[in-house]
């Protein structure tokens, strides 16, 4: 039996000296051009980024299992992809998270995992 994908969130709040644009510009043009290799090289399987209004991110890792964020997290070249992390994110109100996601209505349309 196939296990079900882990979803691996985490929300970051900005830095005040840095506007939220210029955060999410950091994001997307310096650190993930460094990252996603590393995600691809360990098997993530899916990342998004949400923009909320509590908070400047909401990133959203789809993992097959949670040896993947240890095997992303102890990696030389993920040291280089956060290089800048501390200039950035206000680490002291990061939130982590990971859980299962069950999908019930897919983009589609489609309704799925609902009882008969």
């Amino acid at each position: 039996m196939a296990t079900q994908p882990l979803k691996y969130t985490v929300t970051h709040h900005r830095k005040q000296q840095h506007t939220h644009e210029a955060f999410i510009t950091w994001i997307v043009e310096e650190h993930l051009p460094l990252a996603i290799p590393v995600f691809k090289k360990h098997g993530v399987l899916g990342y998004s980024l949400l923009d909320f209004a509590d908070f400047d991110c909401f990133l959203e890792y789809t993992i097959p299992d949670v040896q993947v964020v240890k095997n992303v997290m102890s990696d030389p070249d993920w040291q280089e992809a956060i290089k800048d992390q501390d200039d950035w994110v206000d680490m002291t109100k990061a939130l982590v998270s990971l859980g299962h996601s069950t999908p019930y209505l897919l983009e589609t349309g489609e309704v799925v995992n609902m009882p008969k």
